[in-house]
């Protein structure tokens, strides 16, 4: 699923062939910080969930993209697996499953079908038969409303779920000690930039920071067991990771911060010089905090 600017792809290119090369690209930049912050312990009480259900299970993943939750999951689920990968875009579909072919894990992987569906039609997903439900880095972009109707959906099928790094609101940059690094104009920033996020991403009021609570108070009202935990990306000052996907985030936030804040040009010019040199120079580094759950009826 297309992400927003300051988490998922930065602006947009000139044509619809070349929007798809960078989602996809920026998809494949961000998997190495996914992997690394992903709680482990939730994973292990979603294969642990699998094992009492028939076999193979059932997937669904939900703004699969190019297929990252699926590649991360795929090893460490149990096997066969039967996934559902849905996302508004064909292309990035087609990618996740050349994706998952080459992959280490494919032995785990039965059979995958793709379906290119808008996420606003709430009542084209049936999960009747689903095991699990898994989606990544995809609930600030929807609405209170919309996570009802897909917990209530859940709960009609007794299916569990498995939602991970769901952004809250925390972004900081820290120094070379790992240190967090405060300004005015980061302060400035990061208020903007939050409320950027509350805009309708075309799935209702955006829920931004919120989804995490959001996502925990629609189960827990539906007698699902819930486990949270944090799980924060952390690129360390100096690290090819920060030059590369540091800076990337950076001017996506950079463009949100635009559209928010049209007046404040300049002093978004020179906050956004600042930072960009401190990630490339190796000075500076950048944590964003996220949540994970794991729920099941």
């Amino acid at each position: 699923m297309s992400k927003i600017p300051g988490k998922g792809p930065a602006p947009a290119a000139s044509d619809g062939r070349d929007n798809e090369r960078f989602e996809n690209s920026w998809l494949q930049l961000r998997r190495a910080a996914d992997q690394r912050a992903r709680s482990e312990a939730l994973t292990k009480r979603a294969a642990q969930w699998l094992q009492q259900r028939p076999k193979p299970p059932q997937l669904v993943d939900l703004g699969a993209g190019g297929g990252n939750n699926l590649l991360y999951l795929a090893a460490r689920l149990p096997g066969p697996q039967r996934w559902l990968l849905i996302d508004h875009d064909a292309a990035l579909l087609d990618a996740a499953r050349r994706a998952a072919r080459n992959h280490e894990a494919s032995e785990n992987v039965l059979e995958i079908k793709t379906s290119a569906l808008d996420l606003g039609d709430l009542a084209a997903l049936d999960f009747n038969g689903v095991d699990l439900v898994c989606a990544s880095a995809l609930f600030d972009l929807v609405s209170a409303d919309w996570v009802e109707g897909l917990a209530e959906r859940c709960r009609a099928a007794a299916c569990a779920v498995l939602f991970t790094l769901s952004v809250d609101g925390h972004w900081r940059f820290i120094d070379a000690r790992g240190k967090a690094i405060a300004s005015t104009e980061d302060a400035w920033a990061s208020r903007t930039f939050n409320a950027h996020q509350r805009r309708d991403k075309g799935l209702g009021p955006a829920l931004g920071a919120d989804a995490p609570a959001v996502l925990a108070r629609a189960f827990r009202a539906r007698n699902y067991q819930l486990h949270t935990q944090a799980s924060p990306w952390r690129i360390e000052a100096g690290t090819a990771m920060a030059r590369s996907l540091g800076v990337s985030m950076l001017e996506g936030r950079a463009d949100a911060l635009a559209e928010q804040a049209p007046a404040d040009a300049a002093r978004l010019a020179a906050w956004m010089t600042n930072r960009r040199q401190a990630l490339q120079h190796g000075t500076l580094g950048v944590e964003i905090g996220h949540i994970d759950l794991f729920a099941s009826p």
